[in-house]
């Protein structure tokens, strides 16, 4: 019986390195717009979130995005506010659903489309109602735009690397085993 999930250690591996490579980018790729009495941060760290939840699956997915949730907040020394964790762990959750739910068709309609849903229900949407709940200045207008330039660069990204010989044909053999 060929174990999947969580339950495949190469599968376990690669999800563990994709929640540390979201820590660092959130950490080390970070900085800050000010607008007015409130400001947003821009960062890539959903982008390994993303990333695993179209490589390993929306479940996984859920999994590295809650868990690069907390682990970031833990070593930036804020509590743990459980809306954004949902948030988060919808990011992965969203893509890979979508990645799957196109069976044919065009990869960068199959990539744009788990970026932007993925985008829109966990960082425009529950994460922006979980800033606000625990009283952060939620500026939509400029929230939603900063997302849509995010979503896009993303999309190119993740395009590259899914499309990558080198990068899938890695991923593919630690998948097989």
């Amino acid at each position: 019986m060929k174990k999947t999930g969580l339950r495949n250690t190469n599968i376990l591996v690669l999800a563990a390195f994709m929640t540390a490579l979201s820590v660092v980018i959130g950490w080390v790729c970070k900085t800050y717009l000010t607008f007015g009495d409130g400001s947003v941060r821009v960062t890539f760290e959903n982008t390994p979130v993303i990333l695993a939840g179209i490589w390993l699956g929306p479940v996984v997915g859920a999994v590295v995005g809650a868990a690069s949730d907390v682990v970031s907040a833990l070593l930036s020394g804020y509590s743990i506010n459980p809306i954004i964790t949902v948030g988060a762990a919808s990011v992965g959750l969203a893509s890979g659903l979508v990645f799957r739910l196109f069976k044919g068709g065009k990869d960068m309609a199959k990539i744009a489309s788990s970026v932007f849903t993925a985008h829109t229900l966990g960082s425009v949407a529950i994460k922006s109602y979980g800033l606000y709940l625990y009283g952060y200045a939620v500026i939509m207008q400029v929230r939603i735009p900063l997302y849509i330039g995010i979503a896009l660069a993303e999309t190119y990204i993740i395009y590259i690397l899914y499309k990558n010989k080198g990068v899938s044909s890695q991923v593919e053999r630690m998948l097989r085993k």
